[in-house]
């Protein structure tokens, strides 16, 4: 039986309590999403060599990012056929392992991997297939932002080791460290890394 509030509380009021407006939408308001959305992405905006971008993984929660990547080519892709309804117009169906299939090398300047390490790239091989396809896809001295939950049954395996083949850890100015941990249960953590 679920706890006494779950049953009292409409499921639609416990989402809006997890919700914030900001720039006139909703976002996702957990510390994970506001430590990216208003410290993260805002830093590389500020950078002149950010001009396209690939942000792997799509979610309602998601949606606005076009927005929020304003005045950046911004690309996402998905495995989940059905996300191409709420992506932006740079959408592609495919997994991060096979990144090299449809984007040539050095496209991108930044590679956004928020959740996918420990929600669908499990293993060290899959996790070490990712990051290779996206030091290909990234220019030299491009980043690699990889968000993920540092808890049992979703912590990255040697990222650090699988990380090291292609990319050197990178401090992010506006963090003054090159990651970051936020205040949730689920210890999310970003990590920077620049290609080599």
């Amino acid at each position: 039986m679920s706890p006494l509030w779950r049953r009292i509380v409409p499921r639609s009021m416990r989402l809006r309590s997890r919700l914030r407006l900001k720039n006139g939408r909703w976002r996702l308001a957990t510390p994970d999403r506001v430590m990216l959305e208003d410290v993260i992405v805002p830093e590389f905006l500020g950078q002149e060599d950010i001009t396209r971008v690939l942000d792997v993984g799509v979610a309602w929660y998601t949606r606005t990012y076009p927005r929020l990547y304003r005045g950046i080519e911004y690309h996402t892709i998905d495995v989940d056929p059905a996300m191409q309804r709420i992506a932006g117009p740079h959408h592609r169906t495919l997994s991060m392992t096979d990144l090299a299939t449809v984007y040539p090398p050095d496209t991108f300047d930044l590679v956004m991997c928020n959740g996918v390490f420990g929600w669908g790239l499990n293993t060290a091989d899959q996790v070490a297939r990712g990051l290779e396809a996206s030091a290909n896809v990234l220019r030299p001295g491009g980043w690699l932002v990889v968000g993920w939950n540092d808890m049992a049954g979703r912590r990255v395996p040697d990222l650090d080791a699988l990380a090291a083949r292609h990319f050197d850890r990178a401090v992010l100015p506006a963090a003054r460290a090159d990651h970051l941990v936020t205040p949730t249960h689920y210890a999310h953590r970003y990590d920077f890394f620049t290609r080599r």
